[in-house]
């Protein structure tokens, strides 16, 4: 008996104790601020060092090559990067799913990178001479190095008008720095858009963006039937380096934000730095004693590029739209504006398509595979659209009806189709042709209908 009672006089003590001690998982605002604060450190040390990996130690050299001679040297370059300083406050954006999102700026200098490196140098060993940093100090133009990091706290929905942990979030400067809405904030559409998802449509953006530069800067004409994208089929190591500069672009505009949960953004690259970088490649691949598949990359002038085109800079636009995933409420259903119920029949299916492409008359090699295997991927995008279109939304309608009536959903769906993926590898037929197929999971086309 006493026994018993004694289990229940802990079992009340445990349930008294539980309730004065708040649950784990709560935060406060503080914690909360804190802990995206240092997730866009993270992010802007990571993008600070991409960027000064990309300087050029010599005309063949860069810092990237540098960093990667050992793994002291890299966690010392690391170890610098982390010692960046942090200009101005953090700035806290208010999402409407009551999540933080943290913006920080770090910085550093060409004079404190150029120091840094030095005194890094000297862990390389007694055989190999410390860094000359000469041609940096005389080649590199900007002087200041400038990465914005960003992280987002997570989903926490609190109430209207509350911020996270159900704390009023002052406006203005305050303790943990400036605090704004979010930049969608009124905008329809964007109205049950997760912090998280915003930002990642704006990564998308950015992504397409460069990919579509990258396009671009592809089909820059080196000599009379010779373009950039030849160049960039000799090798691996020659597309990695292409990449990594496209990577490293200036991006020109802030976030366009759209009715129908789509952000744009511009990037530009100028032909003289796109010039230079062609130039460096294929100098340090013949230092390396590079074996070229086409002899004309041995002496031919990347200068060339500006007698065939008017351009001295290339801009190009990007988009992205949020995931489906990425909305913290079902969009409300409006049957004036489109909307359908949920719970389609053709939920979690995924469509595929294959497409065939050519090379144009006469021509041959590497270039002619190329331009055949783009004519595929166009071929199996449209052979998706049509598929895309017949897909039946109830007894009456199908997507097709819903784009003829609506020139938004038209782009919606266009922009759905552009995130089709690659199956397998192209298929190269004895005749000349290629074969590519793509596929796509129709789960969110319901979304892209219904959001205008």
């Amino acid at each position: 008996m006493k026994r018993n009672q004694l289990i229940v006089s802990l079992a009340i003590i445990a349930v008294a104790f539980t309730a004065c001690v708040p649950p784990a998982f709560s935060e406060t605002k503080a914690q909360k601020m804190l802990k995206a604060k240092r997730g866009a450190q993270v992010d802007a040390y990571r993008k600070l060092s991409e960027m000064i990996k990309g300087l050029q130690l010599s005309a063949t050299t860069y810092v990237r090559d540098f960093v990667t001679e050992s793994d002291v040297i890299r966690t010392r370059f690391e170890d610098f990067i982390k010692g960046a300083k942090m200009i101005g406050e953090p700035r806290f954006i208010e999402e409407a799913d009551g999540s933080l999102t943290a913006e920080v700026d770090v910085q550093v200098t060409l004079e404190q990178v150029m120091q840094g490196l030095a005194e890094i140098s000297y862990d390389r060993g007694p055989d190999k001479p410390p860094l000359d940093l000469t041609y940096m100090q005389e080649h590199t133009r900007r002087k200041e190095f400038i990465a914005t990091g960003t992280a987002n706290t997570g989903r926490n929905a609190p109430p209207p008008g509350m911020g996270p942990a159900g704390e009023t979030m002052a406006q203005g400067a305050g303790r943990y720095g400036s605090h704004r809405q979010s930049p969608t904030a009124g905008l329809p559409g964007w109205e049950n858009v997760t912090g998280q998802g915003r930002l990642k449509a704006e990564r998308a953006a950015l992504t397409d963006a460069r990919r579509n530069l990258l396009e671009t800067v592809h089909g820059l004409r080196i000599t009379g039937n010779t373009y950039v994208r030849d160049f960039v089929t000799e090798s691996d190591e020659i597309r990695t380096a292409v990449d990594g500069f496209i990577k490293g672009v200036k991006q020109i505009s802030p976030y366009r934000y759209y009715e129908d949960a789509i952000v744009e953004v511009d990037v530009q690259v100028t032909i003289q730095d796109v010039i230079k970088e062609l130039t460096t490649i294929r100098q340090h691949l013949q230092q390396k004693g590079f074996l070229w598949q086409r002899d004309v990359f041995r002496t031919v002038q990347f200068e060339e590029i500006t007698g065939w085109t008017e351009k001295k800079v290339i801009i190009a636009t990007g988009s992205g739209t949020v995931h489906e995933m990425d909305f913290f409420d079902a969009p409300p259903i409006r049957q004036d504006a489109g909307y359908i119920e949920p719970a389609p029949s053709f939920a979690g299916q995924v469509i595929s398509a294959v497409g065939v492409g050519v090379p144009a008359p006469g021509e041959t090699g590497p270039a002619a595979r190329i331009r055949a295997e783009r004519a595929a991927e166009m071929d199996a995008r449209r052979n998706l659209v049509e598929q895309i279109y017949g897909v039946q939304i109830d007894s009456t309608t199908t997507v097709r009806d819903f784009v003829l009536q609506n020139d938004r959903v038209n782009a919606n769906v266009a922009a759905f189709i552009a995130g089709a993926q690659r199956v397998g590898e192209p298929v190269y037929n004895e005749d000349g042709s290629v074969e590519v197929t793509l596929e796509i999971p129709l789960d969110g086309i319901m979304g892209v209908i219904g959001r205008r």
